[in-house]
């Protein structure tokens, strides 16, 4: 994901022994990833219904769900966040879908042949496919979608380095903000190698090499299909009111109150058939005490992402203790060190700071035991996992020192001159729980180094936006990785590219691009296993960000909530069954508060 997460903005830490005080994580199964498919996928049906364990009171089925950061923006071409990548979920689907253990299966279309070559594969847009409103969607609609996402008019794109294997992608994603004329964008386009065929249904997409994990891209939100008469009308804000949300997922977007809330209700032209649920509402409260209250109060059905500064007292009461669902995340954190700025753009500085951070102490005082420390990028349990191998230098305080010293940043005494050093500045989220988790930072940077650091605390949203752009990537920034899908080559290649996510804190090792493109080329998956590990050695032995902790997925849900807790998903950083079958979740208003919602 990455979808990327709720961000706080600068430095954090790594270590391969979990905290001690950590209770293991529930683990999820890994998955392995599948060949692709040779044939046709066979159809799939409607998940079979909940089964019903009493007559069910009147009322409408509303899932109330908490959360703390709002959304920066919600375009499917453009969105990199989970927060973002949440909200669209709801209203829109891939060409493919993607389950809660990382399967691929039918989704926009209903079938797919992958060429003997792994050079192209042909979808199937399932017939009757249609939008709220009744619109249809043909595979015109799709490949409206993929070039939109490599459009060089259209700026702040995110993603767009995914589809690079795309025939042709590799002329269109760098030209972004460059303003090619009619003429030649027409001819790139003819180049680019995604061509619909509506008399047959059928969307093809070439790649200039195999592709063999394309299936997965297939599903995520770049193939999301906006309404085309909303954009025009409204290009550059077209998706932050509701009436720009022509959806055809199993939601649509009823309501949005920029900041606060966004309602979604059933759409009953959904596919799969109209979801049980009548009404999802989120609710954005940035500070977690009072998000925790409402939760309390029977406020929310949900809280996603449960703060660890609550932790202990769910922990000592055994009513909240058993609404907690706490599994393995495939979400590993990282400080992102801007490669470009001094003193981070000295290689001899990034490994001082990741020598400097005592990562176990972060995840036992400041996120109260929740996550497992880590010094690698890749989690336990994706392929290509290398969890006992050595990775970016381990917490060290005295080496560190001795780093820097030796770089040339010290006194005749041997201490740290951080006259020489320069200003380390510390922009984060600013709410109450960011604020203590960056003031653990500057105390671990004034203790270890004797150097002041400058806390520069800015609006959530705004924080968001920040990391996005390489102009405005902070000095520092806390951000790192939710798995989109399980293959190493969502964690390196997606992410770890010149052209990629790396390009926001200036990290760019075009020896190793080559050697991610070769394993993403290569079909036998033993053999690109073995490429991606050497990939990501290579990236840990660059240090360009310094690996923190991969996370755990725990969240709070209402025993009246039915579906969530049986999907568990690695991916689940927002919520509880964010990646499961929303469609088919439910409410046993037999259990309700008196509270809960009656219209």
């Amino acid at each position: 994901m990455k979808k990327y997460v709720v961000y706080a903005l600068i430095v954090l830490a790594v270590a391969l022994i979990a905290a001690a005080c950590a209770p293991a994580p529930t683990p999820i199964p890994p998955t392995a990833v599948p060949a692709a498919p040779a044939t046709a996928a066979p159809v799939a049906t409607t998940a079979p219904p909940v089964p019903a364990t009493s007559a069910p009171a009147a009322g409408p089925k509303v899932l109330r769900i908490g959360r703390a950061t709002y959304p920066d923006v919600i375009d499917p071409q453009k969105s990199s966040f989970g927060i973002e990548i949440e909200v669209m979920k709801f209203c829109y689907e891939g060409i493919l879908a993607i389950d809660a253990k990382g399967a691929i299966g039918p989704g926009s279309a209903d079938k797919w042949t992958v060429a003997p070559d792994g050079k192209s594969i042909v979808f199937h847009i399932r017939d009757g496919l249609k939008r709220a409103d009744g619109t249809a969607l043909n595979a015109s609609d799709f490949e409206y979608a993929l070039k939109r996402a490599v459009d060089p008019n259209l700026l702040g794109k995110q993603y767009a380095d995914i589809l690079s294997d795309i025939k042709g992608a590799g002329a269109l994603v760098p030209l972004e903000g460059k303003k090619p004329s009619a003429d030649e964008l027409k001819k790139l386009y003819d180049a680019y190698g995604v061509k619909a065929d509506d008399s047959k249904r059928e969307l093809t997409v070439s790649f200039d090499a195999p592709a063999p994990y394309w299936t997965y891209v297939a599903y995520i939100w770049e193939t999301y299909v906006p309404d085309k008469k909303q954009v025009d009308a409204a290009p550059d804000n077209w998706w932050n009111k509701a009436t720009g949300h022509n959806c055809y997922g199993p939601f649509k977007i009823k309501s949005i109150e920029e900041g606060k809330r966004i309602v979604y209700e059933a759409n009953p032209n959904y596919w799969r058939g109209k979801p049980k649920l009548d009404r999802i509402e989120v609710t954005y409260i940035t500070d977690e005490a009072q998000r925790f209250e409402a939760y309390k109060k029977d406020e929310f059905d949900i809280l996603g992402v449960l703060p660890p500064s609550v932790q202990p007292q769910v922990d000592a009461d055994a009513k909240l203790k058993g609404e907690m669902v706490r599994y393995a995340g495939a979400v590993t954190r990282a400080f992102l060190l801007n490669n470009t700025i001094k003193p981070m753009d000295n290689k001899q500085v990034r490994i001082a700071v990741s020598q400097m951070l005592n990562r176990t102490e972060w995840v036992r005082d400041v996120f109260k035991g929740q996550g497992v420390p880590t010094t690698r990028w890749i989690p336990p349990g994706v392929p290509g996992a290398q969890p006992t191998k050595p990775g970016v230098p381990n917490s060290d305080a005295a080496a560190s020192v001795k780093t820097l010293v030796s770089a040339g940043f010290g006194t005749a005494d041997g201490k740290v001159d951080c006259a020489k050093l320069g200003q380390i500045k510390l922009t984060f989220g600013s709410t109450a729980a960011n604020r203590a988790r960056f003031e653990w930072l500057a105390g671990q940077i004034q203790k270890t180094w004797g150097c002041n650091a400058v806390l520069d605390p800015v609006d959530p949203t705004v924080a968001t936006s920040l990391v996005k752009d390489p102009k405005t990537h902070p000095q520092l920034a806390y951000g790192g990785w939710i798995q989109d899908y399980p293959h190493p080559q969502n964690w390196l290649s997606v992410y770890m590219k010149c052209g990629a996510f790396a390009k926001r804190f200036g990290y760019c090792n075009e020896a190793n691009d080559k050697l991610m493109s070769q394993a993403d080329s290569t079909v036998d998956f033993d053999a690109a296993v073995k490429l991606y590990m050497q990939a990501e050695d290579t990236i840990i032995a660059d240090i360009p960000l310094v690996f923190l902790v991969h996370e755990e997925n725990i969240h709070m849900i209402k025993p009246w909530v039915m579906g969530p807790k049986d999907n568990p998903s690695s991916s689940d950083a927002e919520w509880a069954g964010e990646w499961g079958p929303v469609w088919t979740y439910d409410i046993d208003l037999t259990k309700v508060p008196a509270t809960y919602p009656k219209q």
